[in-house]
C-alpha cells in the first residue's frame, strides 16, 4: 500500500510528464502551423493553412491539377479565380513521425487522404494518399 507522500509524489510525476509531453505535441503543431502555398509557374494553385491549438486545425484549397504519366504536374490552377480557392476544413488531423496526415472532403463527397511533411526551413511536401495515384508530392512553402 502507497503511503501518501509516495502517491502524491506518483501524482506529481505522472502531472509532470503530462505537461512534458503536452509541450512538446504543441511544440511539433508549431512546425506545420502557418499558411503554406504551392505554385505553378509562379502562380498559387493550393493553399494550406493550419494552426496549432488544443488540436491542429485548419483549410485546404488544393486547386486542379493536370499530371502526365510520370505524376510531374503539367498544369494547376486554383479552384477559384481566387488563389484560395474553395477553403474547406482537414478533418482527422494526426501527427506521426514529423508527419501530418489529414482528410480533406470536397464538395462533392469526396474524401482524399493528405500527408504533409516538413522538408526543410520553411518548405514541407504535400501528398496525396489514395489507391492507383501516382501524382508526385507538391512542394510547399510557408508564406
Amino acid at each position: 500500500m502507497l503511503n501518501r507522500s509516495k502517491f502524491v509524489l506518483a501524482l506529481l510525476t505522472i502531472a509532470g510528464l503530462s505537461a512534458m509531453i503536452s509541450a512538446q505535441e504543441n511544440e511539433t503543431q508549431k512546425a506545420f502551423a502557418g499558411t503554406w502555398e504551392g505554385k505553378f509557374k509562379g502562380a498559387v494553385f493550393c493553399v494550406l493553412s493550419l494552426q496549432a491549438g488544443e488540436k491542429i486545425s485548419g483549410t485546404l484549397s488544393p486547386g486542379t491539377i493536370t499530371v502526365n504519366d510520370d505524376g510531374d504536374i503539367t498544369d494547376a490552377q486554383p479552384s477559384d479565380p481566387e488563389p484560395a480557392g474553395k477553403e474547406l476544413p482537414i478533418l482527422n488531423p494526426k501527427i506521426e513521425d514529423r508527419k501530418l496526415s489529414f482528410d480533406w472532403k470536397d464538395t462533392d463527397d469526396d474524401t482524399s487522404k493528405f500527408e504533409l511533411k516538413i522538408t526543410g526551413e520553411g518548405e514541407a511536401e504535400l501528398r496525396l494518399i489514395s489507391a492507383g495515384d501516382h501524382i508526385k508530392p507538391i512542394i510547399l512553402r510557408r508564406r
